[in-house]
């Protein structure tokens, strides 16, 4: 993102830590939430993979902040685009409603539609890594991936739209307060890095949602502290 290296190794280390933090309290919650406490671990560690590709284009050298430019990538267009729809799913109760089980069709197809969008994006990325060049642009990184030809497949949005509602949808879709409010905050953070960095989008706002996944540690500490109050309500004689 903006700054330098340091600053993404800074956030990486913030994110893993309080990741780990997270993780280890989603212990009390159904397994579920384990994929959740998760994604603070992988945004740090999609930050350090940042701080390299920032380290190798101070050092002058482009060609080398590729690979680690890929391993940014993974998380960006593969990962997340898939681990976010099925968090969503997972945590989202068994449902006997209509509109209960059509959230849950809606959900679950993103997550599927994700995971193939991911791996096909993904591997050519994966494959033709000489197709990326990556550069910096007024103190941010830019990614560029230039395909050599033309997709015949043509779509009523554009791919950007697409990445959004694939993530967005399982967000504001889900049954879950928390989870919703998360939804918001990601789209307030799409809207800040296309309005402010444009020119560096897909690193600015990588950096944007790593940041607000430190909502998820809150989140995860939150439900657990609820879920403790009510067992140690279960517990109190009656009469007191």
């Amino acid at each position: 993102m903006c700054f330098s290296a340091s600053v993404s190794y800074s956030a990486a280390a913030v994110l893993v830590t309080t990741g780990v933090y997270a993780f280890q309290q989603a212990r009390w919650l159904p397994r579920a939430y384990l994929m959740w406490a998760l994604v603070p671990v992988f945004f740090g560690l999609q930050q350090a993979f940042e701080g390299r590709v920032w380290q190798e284009l101070d050092a002058g050298d482009a060609s080398a902040a590729v690979p680690f430019a890929l391993g940014f990538h993974f998380f960006s267009h593969f990962l997340w685009l898939w681990w976010l729809p099925l968090s969503s799913y997972l945590v989202e109760p068994g449902q006997t409603s209509k509109i209960g089980k059509l959230r849950k069709r809606v959900i679950g197809g993103c997550a599927i539609f994700g995971a193939f969008a991911g791996t096909l994006v993904y591997s050519e990325m994966l494959f033709h890594p000489e197709w990326m060049s990556v550069a910096v642009r007024e103190q941010s990184i830019t990614y560029d991936f230039s395909f050599p030809y033309r997709s015949p497949i043509h779509l009523p949005v554009t791919p950007a739209a697409l990445y959004a509602l694939t993530i967005l949808v399982p967000l504001l879709f889900s049954s879950h307060r928390l989870i919703r409010i998360f939804g918001v905050l990601v789209i307030l953070s799409m809207v800040l890095a296309s309005e402010t960095y444009s020119y560096a989008y897909v690193s600015v706002w990588c950096f944007f949602a790593a940041a607000l996944s430190l909502y998820i540690v809150y989140m995860i500490r939150h439900l657990v502290a609820a879920r403790q109050a009510g067992q140690r309500a279960l517990t109190i004689p009656h009469g007191l």
